[in-house]
């Protein structure tokens, strides 16, 4: 009988048949175990080099082996200690430079402000020496010159700027700093004070500029006043006292206002000189007119009493004829 054929196995069945022969494993790179910074060695490191040889019994070598970890752990802790002690020190050298470096800063700003305020101050005393000098005439105030000059004289002579030296100490830096702050702020008041005092100069001034302007003013209104009043019926031309009237009120108006400018002064009085000038004019004309009508009154009131002279003189020559004619005829017959 023919052998039947052989089936084919699964590949599944093949597999399980084969030998089992291992693959070869990568070597795995051995555990590196965690290291500790440099300086400190591991604990373990101590207790292994005092580690009895093997299999050596424990109920005879168990205190070797303990005094060996103390020993470790007490080189450990001598080496932490000295580690923190110089890094403490290092912290500290390291924070004197710092402080000194930031103190060395500051002081160099102070003295770059201190140098601002000093030359404001020196600008304010030049500025104060000159107003000081304005004439007690020219201010309404005295007292803001005393003022002016008792600032500049509490200001006296700006100190110099300290010298940031890089070699000072932070305390010694700190220390100048403190120092032109200070005298920042006092320069600073003193700047303020003689400022406010050139003010106030400067405002008298004014004031007694306004004052005198006004004073001129009332002066010259009153003079018109006058001219009007005295005018009365007076002029030849009415609308001459017209507008020496309207001059007066815009000259008063001006007057009464609080700070009047030189320029609104000087043109009020100069309407006020033209106002008056017209009345003027006007009342010559008409004394000239009153005074030629009154020739010609006088004139012709002479010539009218002349006029009658001489026609009563006439008429008396005229009768005496008459009555010598008469008494003529009367001695002929």
């Amino acid at each position: 009988m023919p052998a039947a054929p052989a089936q084919a196995m699964p590949a599944e069945d093949m597999q399980a048949t084969q030998v089992f022969q291992p693959s070869e494993v990568p070597a795995a790179a051995p555990a590196q175990p965690a290291t500790l910074p440099p300086t400190i060695p591991p604990l373990d490191q101590f207790a292994d080099e005092e580690e009895p040889e093997e299999h050596e019994p424990r109920h005879q070598g168990g205190g070797k082996k303990n005094t060996g970890k103390t020993v470790g752990i007490v080189i450990a802790v001598v080496v932490v200690v000295a580690l923190i002690a110089g890094g403490l020190f290092w912290w500290h050298s390291n924070s004197s430079k710092v402080s000194q470096a930031a103190a060395l800063v500051e002081c160099k700003a102070a003295a770059k402000q201190y140098d601002s305020a000093k030359k404001k101050l020196t600008t304010a005393i030049t500025n104060g020496q000159t107003s000081a000098q304005t004439p007690t005439s020219d201010v309404a105030d005295v007292n803001t010159i005393t003022t002016l000059n008792q600032a500049v004289q509490d200001a006296g002579t700006p100190v110099d700027t300290a010298t940031c030296d890089s070699k000072l100490s932070a305390d010694e830096l700190k220390k100048q700093t403190e120092d032109m702050q200070s005298k920042v702020s006092d320069a600073a008041d003193k700047t303020d004070a003689i400022n406010s005092a050139i003010k106030a100069v400067n405002a008298s001034k004014k004031t007694a500029n306004t004052n005198s302007l006004k004073s001129n003013l009332s002066s010259a209104v009153s003079q018109a006043q006058g001219i009007l009043d005295n005018s009365a019926g007076n002029v030849a031309d009415e609308n001459t006292r017209t507008a020496l009237q309207t001059a007066i009120t815009e000259a008063n108006t001006v007057a009464s206002s609080s700070n009047p400018s030189e320029a609104d002064v000087n043109n009020a009085i100069s309407k006020l000189q033209k106002a008056e000038a017209d009345v003027n004019a006007s009342m010559q004309a008409k004394q000239k007119a009153d005074a030629d009508a009154a020739a010609q009154a006088e004139a012709e009131k002479k010539a009218q009493e002349e006029a009658a002279a001489a026609k009563a003189q006439k008429k008396a020559e005229e009768e005496a004829d008459s009555s010598s004619g008469m008494n003529s005829d009367t001695g002929s017959n």
